[in-house]
């Protein structure tokens, strides 16, 4: 009985929890996940993924001395890791220079000048 009771518990608050994450709404498409501080969205075109950080405020970060590294999933559920640098503004860009499958899945560890700040996962459908 008090088997079930877990359960059932477990399945009521398993749907708030999942997406705790995922925080804000994208402006370019992609997905917008919380990491630390910061508003981080995830964009994917052709073979450049691309981190736009912003506060909480919704106010671009300046990303200088800012850097991520990725792992991807590729395809036949190999990790891949790919490195993104400030490339300009609020954006770090890293090059995908393997096939993925059409949901991509990401888990990127983010760091400021004085440290890791924290890590999110992204899933999102793209078109490569």
């Amino acid at each position: 009985m008090l088997a079930r009771w877990i359960l059932t518990f477990g399945l009521l608050l398993a749907p708030g929890m999942a997406g705790a994450q995922e925080h804000g709404h994208s402006h370019r498409g992609g997905q917008e996940v919380r990491i630390g501080t910061y508003e981080v969205e995830l964009t994917v075109a052709s073979s450049e993924m691309t981190l736009h950080i912003n506060d909480t405020n919704d106010q671009k970060v300046n990303a200088e001395g800012f850097t991520a590294t990725a792992i991807v999933l590729a395809k036949d559920n190999q990790q891949k890791a790919v490195e993104l640098a400030h490339t300009g503004d609020n954006k770090l860009v890293g090059k995908i220079d393997f096939a993925t499958d059409k949901r991509f899945r990401a888990t990127v560890t983010l760091r400021a000048p004085k440290g890791e700040v924290g890590k999110g996962r992204y899933n999102l459908d793209v078109t490569r």
